[in-house]
């Protein structure tokens, strides 16, 4: 029996790219019957019983996707593990699982979180910056698939039922197992509220490797920490045992550490972290702290070299010293204004229209996604100490403004946020290469609004607080940046699942 990676799309399952599909692979359905149905993609496919009719799956290879494709052929072939259990139904219903996915702390739900039953025990993650893409994350042969929408909620279809079924709940590389006691066929079996999160700590589940580099103005570590991060993950440096390695940025209190009495204090962010691109590449993810003032100790081509090779970058305010001269200063991302700039307490819009003029489909999720969780006032998000570094227009090509001042503020249309995908010009590239990485820029601050101390050690610098408006957005943005990388063009994708063939 031949396995292949399928996906789900409006009723369908299509191949998607993987060593088992050959160049002559054709669209394949789970047979027919009330469940599934049995056309192909413009070609008829037989009905079986499988997930479409109570029995033991059987494939139907559907003909050519263009339309008036030639019928398929079908063969029976045994299913294996939980594919067993994918039974069809007589009447109207089906069987799947229902719920709701929150953050680390469980009070807010996300967006864009993968939830799938695994076939199999799943792989462990790597650790450190690499270029997947987004399946190769998501192991253990999944069989059925979900995404969350924007208000953290999804729909599991053709769910396996019986007794202790598997359920993963991961974005990247946060990653949750859970076992749901009981699954009931031909019904929806929704899960308790509060019962689906992402992992605190990695007792609980995976967590990506977490550089942090402080400042004296801003705490980015006390973000994590108020999505719920539990702060025993937070270590001094490289070779710790938590998720969560602490460095000195020079806006800080020397010696500042995870800790009042740590030995050893956290090392430089100069020498230790973006000094050379072999040490940012050990972490999954690097957030840089506003420092209170212009960069020191830069190495650019280090940050940049890591973002394309797959890492992903977190950078605010005074880190803009990154981006507007080196390697990045080449590239256009945006027109950049030095200095502090503030522009004081103002209201922002947020941007749900690509300069094309069509949907912005990640812009239109962070819309409804902090209305649900209250952060918008009258549709505005409120920002204090806003900060204007970054104009992002139309021919700044690489880059995606997500959030902009609104028309009230001292400088209307100021980015307070953008993205852009690594390497920048992997569109353009005749060998096809893909994005690997992701860079992030935000000139919103954290602990500007919750009484976060910068100057004292970490964690005891971060205010036991509710998330600010401001940081609500920043949070969306966080588990963003953790996700696999697509173009902001599109969607996130549904993982591909896997059926007999």
């Amino acid at each position: 029996m031949r396995a292949a990676w399928l996906r789900f799309v409006g009723g369908l399952v299509v191949c998607s790219a993987c060593s088992a599909c050959s160049s002559d692979s054709k669209p394949t359905m789970i047979g027919g019957g009330a469940g599934v149905s049995g056309a192909g993609i413009s070609g008829a496919g037989n009905g079986g019983s499988g997930i479409g009719g109570g029995g033991p799956t059987v494939v139907s290879t559907a003909g050519a996707g263009a339309a008036g494709g030639s019928a398929g052929t079908s063969s029976s072939v045994a299913c294996v593990g939980l594919q067993c259990q994918q039974r069809g139904c007589t009447g109207p219903g089906s069987t799947t699982i229902s719920g709701r996915v929150y953050d680390p702390a469980g009070k807010n739900p996300l967006y864009n979180i993968a939830v799938y039953v695994p076939n199999a025990k799943v792989s462990p993650l790597p650790s450190g910056a690499s270029c997947e893409m987004c399946n190769e994350l998501y192991t253990g042969h999944p069989i059925a698939a979900a995404v969350t929408d924007a208000t953290g909620k999804f729909k599991l279809e053709h769910a396996p039922d019986g007794d202790k079924i598997p359920l993963v709940v991961q974005v990247g590389k946060w990653r949750r197992q859970l076992t749901i006691a009981r699954v009931k066929p031909c019904q929806d079996n929704p899960q308790p509220d509060g019962s689906l999160r992402l992992p605190s700590n990695h007792m609980e589940g995976d967590i990506p490797k977490i550089a942090i580099s402080t400042g004296g103005a801003d705490t980015l570590e006390c973000l994590l920490a108020r999505v719920g991060v539990d702060t025993a993950e937070y270590m001094p440096g490289a070779g710790s045992a938590g998720r969560i390695h602490i460095y000195h940025g020079s806006g800080k209190t020397p010696g500042g550490g995870p800790a009042p009495d740590t030995v050893p204090p956290a090392p430089d962010s100069s020498t230790a972290l973006w000094d050379k691109k072999a040490d940012l590449m050990q972490y999954d993810i690097v957030l840089l702290s506003c420092e209170g003032h212009e960069t020191l100790g830069m190495n650019q081509q280090a940050l940049h070299d890591y973002a394309s090779a797959g890492g992903r970058v977190f950078a605010s305010h005074f880190h803009y010293s990154w981006f507007n001269s080196g390697p990045y200063g080449m590239e256009k991302l945006a027109t950049w204004t030095p200095g502090s700039n503030p522009i004081d307490n103002i209201n922002a819009t947020i941007v749900t229209k690509l300069p094309s003029g069509k949907a912005f489909p990640k812009g239109v999720a962070l819309q409804t996604w902090l209305t649900t969780v209250n952060a918008l006032t009258a549709g505005e998000l409120p920002i204090m100490e806003a900060r204007h570094n970054a104009d992002v227009a139309a021919s700044n090509t690489p880059s995606q403004a997500w959030i902009l001042a609104d028309k009230n503020s001292p400088a209307p249309n100021a980015t307070q946020y953008f993205s852009f995908n690594t390497p920048t010009d992997a569109k353009a590239k005749p060998d096809g290469q893909q994005y690997c990485g992701r860079v992030v820029y935000s000139d919103l601050h954290v602990g500007a609004a919750s009484g976060d101390l910068p100057d004292m050690a970490v964690p005891l610098s971060c205010a036991n607080a509710d998330l600010s408006p401001q940081e609500k957005a920043l949070e969306f943005m966080l588990f963003d940046l953790s996700s696999c990388v697509v173009p902001d063009t599109m969607p996130p994708a549904v993982p591909a699942v896997i059926v007999p063939q």
